[in-house]
Order: structure tokens, then C-alpha cells, then sequence
């Protein structure tokens, strides 16, 4: 029986790294029936029930050095877990765990990796040293390879796939028409957009403002509902703005799982988002989104997919989204078609990962 440890971001009740665990979990079950996998979650019990796999805390370095001990494959990722932007706590921490499966000789295994951005030179230099050490790594872009290759990163080693998140599959629309039906929509045949952004980057009242006026002009013509992807940080834009919004806007404050989520946005006529993985479950769902780019991840996944940002957090532009969303209604079955497009591609990258997933286990 093959053992696997997977180390992410995992037990925060993000949707999309949710979905990626989801799909890693079912691909190597695919591949192994009797694959014992073991995740390190912030939640270990609410990762065991969800995902029927076995799990530990995450910050417990001794259970944690016993079970990658005791595998035969570390799979790190996916996500963007080597990045010292948000802190310098977690590029330290997931190098850590990949040091741990090198020292006790397992198969390493990076597994969609979104890298970056590195700003600092010293862990510039420990990512090289690290990675050049594992046994295989694939990365979600382009500009992530390039990256890896900047700073010395062995070409050998890595290959160019694609989110985990894109093997996803479409669900039942039932689940996701559930949801809705709580939100008790003044005018239920009216089109829905979902607004899928970060709490945090509307803290300001500048900022808060535009997407109020945003919001409610979409809901002119839209039923407008927000979306939280991060649970923990982004139901509080209910907070922040619900008694500023008009009639036609609507809140999603409840906790769902991925799958749910999927049924969700697939519901969804347009979806305008910053969050990564709304975009990327919205190209799952084969509806047309919206980019907000707040870090290059968005940039650089856009940029796949021969699309780019409309505006970023920093210069937010109501406007430009709102000039997108009317060429979107005019060309409506062309944008569609695009996004079908584009998710056959994606897919087919796919085959990356599953390949080196069957040799190793």
C-alpha cells in the first residue's frame, strides 16, 4: 500500500484549496485504490470527514515528522505556497515540510505550484536549493516556470500544468438552486452575477464606496450576490456594506463545501472576481467571468487562457467592469464559447500531473 502526505493550505475553509485537496484526493484514489493518504490541516477532524482521508495538525512538528517518516510520497501543493508576500512565516513553514520528505528520502513531489512573487534574496536562494533536491515539480503557469528558472531552478525538474481545481466536475445544478432559493430573490428570473472578491481589499472607504456604487448599479439589471470564497475573511463584506446596497443585492454568509460551491456558480449567469479560484470554477462552470487583479497569480493565470485583468485592487475601475459585463451581454454565446475553449486546453494539462502521479504511486 502506498502512502501519501499531502501539505497545502488546507482546514481554513477556503473553497478553492478545499477544491484542490478534493480533487488530489480523488485522482490518487483513481490511481490506487488502496492509497493511504494522510493530509496536514489546520482542522484535522473536519479534513477527515470531509474528504474521507486520515489527518493531522498541521503545526505539530512531531506527529508531522513521524508521518512523512513513515510515507512513501510527499505531495506539496497545489496553491501558492512559496511566496513571501503575505509573510515570510509560510515560505519558511512549506519548505520546512519539503526539507522533512527530503531528509527521510521520500518522493517529493510539488504539485501545481503557483510560485511567487519572491522578494527577498535569501529565500530566493533557499527556494533553489530546496527544489533542486526534490524528485519532480509541476507549476500552474508560465510565470512560474520562469521564476523557478530565474533562480537557478534545474529545468529538468519542472514541467508547466495547470490548477488541480480545472479536473473538477460539474455538478447538479439542485444544490446550488438551494442556495439561492434562501436568499429569497425579490425577482427570481432575473440573471445573476456573483461578486466574488476579498474583504480586505475594500477595508477603506474609498474603496468600499466604489463597490457599493458598483453593486448597485448591476443591480439594475442583475440579481447581485456575494460570494465568499475564504470564509473566514470575506463573509465580512456583509458586514461592511449590507445596509448600504439596494434591492437585487444579496449575501452568502453560510459555510458550503466545494462541490456546492461548484452547483452554485454554475447558476451564475456572469461572475466578476478577484479570488483566484472563482475565476477558475467559474471557467470550470463555463461562465463568463470578470478579472480583478489583486497579485500576479490572477495576472498569470488570465494570461493562460489569452485574457487579462480589467483592473487591479489597487486602480479599481467600476467602469471598465462595467463596460466588460455590457460586451459580454452583447457577444454573450461568443465569450461563452471562448471559455469552453479554454477549459478543454487547461484540462489537457492536466495529463501533466496525472502522469507523474501514476509513476509514483
Amino acid at each position: 500500500m502506498n502512502k501519501v502526505v499531502i501539505s497545502g493550505f488546507y482546514g481554513f475553509h477556503n473553497i478553492g484549496d478545499e477544491a484542490i485537496l478534493l480533487t488530489l484526493t480523488k485522482k490518487l484514489k483513481d490511481i490506487n485504490a488502496n492509497v493511504q493518504i494522510t493530509v496536514l490541516s489546520n482542522n484535522p477532524e473536519e479534513t477527515m470527514q470531509k474528504f474521507d482521508v486520515k489527518a493531522i495538525n498541521r503545526s505539530d512538528a512531531l506527529k508531522v515528522a513521524r508521518v512523512i517518516m513513515g510515507c512513501d510520497v510527499l505531495l506539496s501543493g497545489g496553491g501558492s505556497l512559496l511566496q513571501d508576500v503575505t509573510s515570510a512565516r509560510s515560505i519558511h513553514y512549506y519548505l520546512s515540510i519539503i526539507r522533512m520528505g527530503l531528509f527521510f528520502k521520500k518522493k517529493v513531489f510539488l504539485i501545481s505550484h503557483g510560485v511567487g512573487p519572491l522578494i527577498r534574496a535569501s529565500n530566493k536562494r533557499r527556494v533553489k536549493r530546496v527544489l533542486n533536491k526534490v524528485q519532480c515539480i509541476t507549476v500552474r503557469d508560465v510565470k512560474s516556470y520562469e521564476l523557478l528558472m530565474s533562480i537557478g531552478v534545474k529545468p529538468e525538474k519542472a514541467k508547466v500544468t495547470t490548477d488541480p481545481v480545472m479536473g473538477l466536475e460539474c455538478q447538479p445544478l439542485d444544490a446550488g438552486e438551494r442556495i439561492i432559493e434562501k436568499l429569497n430573490l425579490k425577482d427570481p428570473k432575473r440573471k445573476k452575477l456573483a461578486i466574488a472578491i476579498r474583504q480586505k481589499d475594500f477595508r477603506d472607504d474609498a474603496h468600499r464606496d466604489l463597490l457599493v456604487q458598483m453593486a448597485n448599479r448591476l443591480a439594475k439589471r442583475y440579481n447581485v450576490i456575494f460570494v465568499p470564497f475564504y470564509y473566514k475573511n470575506d463573509t465580512k463584506i456583509f458586514q461592511d456594506i449590507h445596509d448600504k446596497t439596494d434591492e437585487h443585492v444579496y449575501f452568502i454568509i453560510d459555510k458550503y463545501n466545494s462541490l456546492t460551491f461548484m452547483s452554485l456558480i454554475q447558476n451564475m449567469d456572469i461572475l466578476v472576481g478577484s479570488r483566484l479560484h472563482s475565476l477558475i470554477f467559474s471557467l470550470v462552470a463555463e461562465v463568463p467571468f470578470v478579472g480583478i487583479s489583486y497579485d500576479p497569480k490572477i495576472e498569470n493565470f488570465l494570461e493562460t487562457i489569452q485574457m487579462a485583468p480589467v483592473c487591479s485592487i489597487h486602480d479599481f475601475r467600476p467602469d471598465a467592469i462595467e463596460a466588460e459585463i455590457s460586451r459580454y451581454e452583447q457577444n454573450y454565446d461568443m465569450v461563452k464559447a471562448q471559455i469552453i475553449h479554454s477549459k478543454a486546453d487547461l484540462i489537457e494539462l492536466l495529463k501533466v500531473n496525472d502522469e507523474i502521479l501514476e509513476t509514483l504511486i
